[in-house]
């Protein structure tokens, strides 16, 4: 070393440590000793015996390509119970469960065949597949009587038994003829719990009525929109097309009996006061109740049997407002107008049908303003108002009211379409003592 210079200070690199000792680092001093003993020739390089789990460490390194040992398992396998016979008793002894049984499966049910008895006192352990085991035993032998068996052995086997016999065939109540006295009774009081059913739905409506106009908020606008293209835009089509025809139908029908009287120059008048009055309302509704009416049963019966109804009046949401309001909102409020599309398209269709028999347009124009008044056209509207009101409720009830089963849409589409027909005749009928009480 030159003079003048100080001794460099030992690196750690430099320090000469002893194999599988280490440096003070636990980890590090494992990895030397592992490294030891991988260095160390005819040694495995496998960890001491006494990091390595349950078992006996290898005292050799396996040779390559020759065939290994299995290793015994972890703990003793669990030992076979004792089957055999006494006699004409079949005797269990010992643990009879799932790891055991298949062993003395085969030679249990072939012992049992000649033994009139099972004795179970011997038995200290029994699960499910033992106790399908002794059951499947005692029935190979013919129904063997089962005694002494200790208090839990006991309660697994009753268990068992009762969980393996077959589910009841369902038992249906068996059909009585009525007689017609009673059959009569029973319609009589199938139609009061339905009145009674509509009465209470019909009270249900009007308060909600009232709270949406109460609180306008509750109503849901878009679902309203959705509603109205739905009854009113998408059935523009088929109530134009039908007020057409039904004007030319009018026009024909009329014009032959008032041509006798030479009066077919009225023709405009009965047709205009017909339509606005009585058939354009009436025609719409009956559009209405088997388009709309219908898919409103259908799609709330769906859900009905779906249980999406219950589903949210346990979410604390009532369907009366979420499902029930908007579509009587928007039925109400397009019902009008497709009267008044009906009405425009049978003037139109009785025009032609007047234009073509030789009368001008100007006349036709002139006979069905002479003959039609404001008010036929505003009782009309009004009547129109009243059926989609009336329509869409009857739809709604008989949705939410669907039973269950893959009929029970199907049977609210109908009740809708035939219940909302005949309350729109019905309610024409009234319409028409109250107009002419009131001389309109």
């Amino acid at each position: 070393m030159a003079e003048g210079r100080k001794p460099r200070a030992p690196d750690r690199r430099d320090r000469v440590v002893p194999v599988g000792e280490g440096s003070g680092n636990r980890r590090e001093g494992r990895a030397e000793a592992a490294a030891e003993r991988v260095s160390s020739p005819g040694s495995p390089a496998l960890p001491p015996p006494d990091e390595m789990g349950p078992g006996r460490a290898p005292d050799a390194t396996p040779i390559p390509g020759g065939a290994v040992e299995p290793s015994a398992p972890a703990g003793d396998l669990e030992p076979d119970p004792k089957v055999e016979r006494d006699g004409d008793v079949l005797r269990f002894a010992g643990r009879l469960t799932s790891l055991s049984a298949g062993g003395v499966w085969r030679k249990a049910l072939d012992q049992a065949k000649s033994a009139r008895r099972i004795d179970l006192s011997g038995l200290t352990t029994l699960d499910t597949s033992g106790a399908a085991l002794v059951l499947a035993a005692a029935e190979a032998g013919g129904n063997l009587a089962i005694e002494g068996a200790s208090r839990p052995v006991s309660a697994v086997l009753e268990r068992s038994r009762a969980a393996a016999k077959p589910p009841p065939a369902p038992q249906g109540a068996p059909a009585r003829k009525l007689g017609p006295v009673r059959s009569l009774g029973a319609w009589g009081v199938g139609r009061f719990k339905a009145s009674g059913d509509g009465v209470a739905f019909l009270g249900e409506t009007s308060a909600t009525v009232v709270n949406a106009a109460r609180r306008p908020r509750d109503l849901r606008v878009a679902d309203v929109l959705r509603h109205l293209d739905e009854v009113g835009t998408r059935a523009f089509g088929l109530v134009a097309l039908l007020g057409v025809l039904i004007g030319v139908i009018l026009a024909f029908q009329s014009a032959i009996p008032m041509r006798q009287y030479g009066a077919d120059i009225f023709v405009p008048r009965l047709v205009g006061i017909s339509l606005l009055r009585e058939l354009g309302p009436l025609l719409a509704g009956v559009i209405l109740a088997g388009r709309t009416g219908s898919a409103f049963a259908a799609e709330l019966g769906t859900m009905t049997v779906n249980e999406e109804i219950s589903a949210l009046r346990i979410m604390g949401i009532d369907p009366m407002v979420l499902l029930v309001l908007p579509r009587l909102v928007a039925a109400t409020v397009a019902m009008p107008v497709l009267s008044l599309l009906m009405d425009l398209a049978g003037l139109v269709g009785m025009s032609g049908v007047m234009i073509a028999t030789g009368f001008p347009l100007q006349l036709v124009l002139n006979q069905v303003h002479a003959g039609v008044q404001l008010g036929d056209l505003l009782g009309g509207l009004g009547k129109a108002a009243v059926f989609g009101l009336v329509i869409a409720g009857i739809g709604c009830r008989a949705g939410l009211a669907a039973g269950s089963g893959p009929r029970a849409v199907g049977d609210a589409a109908t009740a809708a379409v035939v219940g909302g027909i005949v309350a729109l005749v019905l309610l024409d009928g009234i319409f028409a003592v109250l107009f002419y009480r009131l001389g309109w």
